[in-house]
């Protein structure tokens, strides 16, 4: 298989022209270096993953963090200051979406860049169209659906800019050889989390290279990512950091593989569905997730009480819920500015637990034989709203 014949099969499934790229965080490298300027002002919410960060400050920018909502860890719209902005990254976290609409309107109003960042809600709908499709660009990714470990596409609803999008990737991207452990990787992955022997589980994926670090965030220091920033070679070590060939040009095995992982993802489509339906009636559930309509998330974010200690026992028992951001990036390097709902990122970032729907019943029969406690009282609710 060839990049045309995936890229084909991606935009007749959104309905919209796409690049194949080997990971979300590459497309949004492009995206980002299209259609900002070096030293721009990016919203970013706070309770993201922290590539999403190491991409925009090797792209030059100056992230801008979003306030919080606590019903579902996204950016907080009315809140937002659009001071200085040049544009919004969206989070749509876990699969459960941003409010894009209110979000596209403030941009079209204001005259900014949104990138709508689709890396968690590849099968995500809002009002009949597809997450990622809401901005001058949206990034999808193939590593989490279908967990592929590897592969995303850019798209864009302006065909102007496909050509000089197609040609910087061709400039960015690196040989990428066989890439047969691309391949290897996640399917020994698959094979060995299905023993539930955490333990064993955890030390090959360590030997393995698929798990470098075992915290919620990945150990750097303001300084160290200072001196590096906006160099892209400089970045490398961030922008690899659980996926050495992010920049990689994929072989042909590995793009018939990724092609093959979309079925997967659509096959385990009405599953994912039953899982959040389990989840969402559970009393740890959060208030976003029960207040909106069923969608086939990427995890269910659940609010516990003693939130670490909590997974620590799922680990014991096998289940490694991943997908942790935990301190809010703005607490995470200060180097970046505070966000202005502190309170409230720290207060998500804290308590969430992102629960595979594809492992919903085993999930709720471990949290309630653990007594897992749920988080039952909201965090104040930051400042007002902005008028603007």
């Amino acid at each position: 298989m060839n990049v045309t014949g995936i890229e084909a099969a991606i935009s007749e499934r959104i309905g919209q022209e796409c690049l194949h790229v080997p990971s979300a965080r590459f497309g949004l490298l492009l995206a980002l270096r299209h259609w900002f300027s070096p030293g721009d002002r990016v919203l970013i919410s706070p309770t993201n993953c922290e590539t999403v960060l190491f991409v925009a400050l090797a792209a030059r920018l100056t992230p801008v963090m979003a306030p919080v909502s606590w019903r579902d860890g996204n950016i907080d719209v009315p809140r937002v200051d659009w001071t200085g902005l040049a544009g919004v990254i969206t989070t749509h976290l876990y699969g459960q979406p941003d409010q894009v609409d209110a979000l596209r309107a403030e941009c079209d109003r204001r005259g900014l860049v949104l990138v709508d960042d689709a890396a968690h809600a590849f099968q995500t709908m809002i009002d009949g169209r597809a997450a990622g499709l809401f901005g001058q660009a949206g990034v999808f990714s193939l590593a989490k659906h279908g967990r592929a470990m590897s592969g995303g596409f850019l798209t864009t609803a302006d065909p102007r800019a496909l050509p000089e999008l197609a040609a910087a990737r061709e400039e960015l991207l690196l040989p990428g050889g066989a890439q047969l452990g691309a391949v290897l990787r996640p399917l020994i992955r698959e094979t060995i989390y299905r023993t539930g022997l955490v333990r064993p589980v955890w030390h090959a994926l360590k030997r393995l290279g698929i798990v470098k670090w075992t915290g919620h965030r990945y150990p750097t220091t303001a300084e160290e990512l200072g001196k590096a920033a906006g160099d892209l070679a400089a970045m490398d070590p961030w922008l690899r950091i659980d996926l050495d060939d992010w920049r990689m040009r994929p072989s042909s095995p590995l793009l018939r593989f990724q092609r093959s992982r979309m079925r997967v993802a659509d096959r385990e489509r009405d599953r994912r569905l039953a899982g959040v339906e389990t989840l969402r009636a559970t009393p740890w559930a959060a208030r976003g997730v029960r207040e909106a309509p069923v969608r086939p998330l990427l995890r269910v974010p659940l609010l516990v009480q003693d939130r670490d200690e909590v997974v620590a026992e799922l680990e014991s028992h096998g289940v490694v819920p991943g997908f942790i951001y935990d301190p809010p990036l703005d607490d995470y390097l200060p180097m970046i500015a505070q966000g202005p709902t502190p309170e409230v990122a720290r207060w998500w970032t804290g308590h969430a637990l992102p629960a595979d729907p594809l492992d919903a019943a085993r999930v709720v029969r471990l949290l309630e034989r653990i007594g897992a406690r749920p988080l039952e009282t909201p965090p104040p609710e930051g400042p007002p709203a902005h008028d603007q």
